[in-house]
C-alpha cells in the first residue's frame, strides 16, 4: 500500500506517539517492498507524495525525494525516514551493561591524551549507540585524532557515553550535516578519504597504501556508506570474509582497521 491508510481527520484524531508508530507501520511495508523490488517507479512517486502529505499535517518540512529511481537511494531514503520517527516516537533500542565501569586509572591519563596519528574516523549514519561508544573507545587506544559523526548520535546520549567507557570526554568529534561536503574539505587539506565498503573497485585492507594522513570512513549498519558519501571518497578497502556470513559489526571491523593502520604508521 503506497498510499498511507489514513485520511486527514483520522490522523490528527491520533496521540502524537501512535502518529509516528502508524507511519512506522507503513513505511516498514514501503521498505519490504523495495528491498523485494516490487514496487515500480510510479509508485515511488505516489509513496513521496502521500508521505509528503502527512508529513504536511504534521506541520514537519518535507525531505528532498531521492534522486531518479535507484532502488538503494529509495531504501536509505525509507530507512532513514523510519529511524526518525523511532526517534520521535521513543523507540530506541536498549543496550545491555556488558562493559566494566571505567576506572580511576583512566582520569589521570585524560590530561596527557594526544593523538598518535592524523587520522580521523567518520561515521555516516550508525543506528547503533553502542556501535558508536564502542568506536569512540577504539579511536582512543587506536590513537587516531578524533570522530566525525554524519547523522550519528553523539556524546549526548547517555548509552554512547557509557559505552565509550568515558572516551567521548576527551576525543575530539565533530558533528556535520552534510558529511560528503566536510570529507571533501578535508580531501582539499590533504587528507585521504578512505571507504571501508566492498565497493566494485575495493581492495583488500592489507593491499592498500596507507598514507600517512587520512580519514576512515565506515557506514549505516544496514546499507553501508550513502551514495553521496561514497562519491566523496578516494578509494575504498573491505576486510575479507572467510566464513558464510559476508560482514561483521561496524565495531568490529573499525578495530580491525584502526589497529592496522597503527601498526603500520607506529
Amino acid at each position: 500500500m503506497v498510499i498511507f491508510p489514513f485520511t486527514k481527520k483520522k490522523f490528527l484524531s491520533l496521540s502524537n506517539k501512535s502518529r509516528h508508530e502508524w507511519i512506522i507501520k507503513w513505511l516498514s511495508q514501503i521498505y519490504q517492498e523495495l528491498t523485494t523490488n516490487r514496487l515500480k517507479d510510479s509508485s515511488c512517486l505516489l509513496f513521496f507524495s502521500s508521505y509528503s502529505t502527512v508529513l504536511y499535517w504534521m506541520g514537519a518540512t518535507s525531505c528532498p525525494m531521492p534522486e531518479g529511481f535507484n532502488t538503494r537511494a529509495w531504501i536509505e531514503f525509507v530507512s532513514d525516514s523510519i529511524h526518525h520517527h523511532r526517534i520521535q516516537s521513543g523507540i530506541s533500542t536498549k543496550d545491555h551493561d556488558l562493559l566494566p565501569r571505567i576506572n580511576n586509572e583512566d582520569k589521570k591519563f585524560i590530561e596527557k591524551r594526544s593523538a598518535c596519528f592524523n587520522y580521523h574516523i567518520a561515521l555516516d549514519g550508525l543506528r547503533s549507540l553502542f556501535n558508536t561508544g564502542s568506536i569512540f573507545r577504539t579511536c582512543d587506544a587506536g590513537g587516531f585524532e578524533s570522530v566525525i559523526l554524519g547523522n550519528t548520535p553523539g556524546a549526548e546520549h547517555p548509552i554512547v557515553r557509557k559505552t565509550s567507557m568515558g572516551t567521548c570526554k576527551w576525543i575530539p568529534y565533530t558533528k556535520t550535516a552534510d558529511l560528503a561536503s566536510t570529507l571533501c574539505a578535508m580531501k582539499k587539506q590533504g587528507f585521504e578519504i578512505t571507504g571501508i565498503e566492498t565497493a566494485e573497485d575495493s581492495q583488500s585492507y592489507t593491499d592498500h597504501n596507507w598514507q600517512k594522513q587520512g580519514v576512515i570512513v565506515l557506514g549505516n549498519e544496514e546499507y553501508g556508506i550513502s551514495s553521496h558519501v561514497m562519491r566523496a571518497c578516494d578509494n575504498f578497502v573491505h576486510i575479507p570474509m572467510f566464513g558464510k556470513k559476508n560482514s561483521i559489526n561496524v565495531a568490529n571491523a573499525a578495530s580491525i582497521i584502526i589497529f592496522h593502520i597503527a601498526s603500520i604508521l607506529s
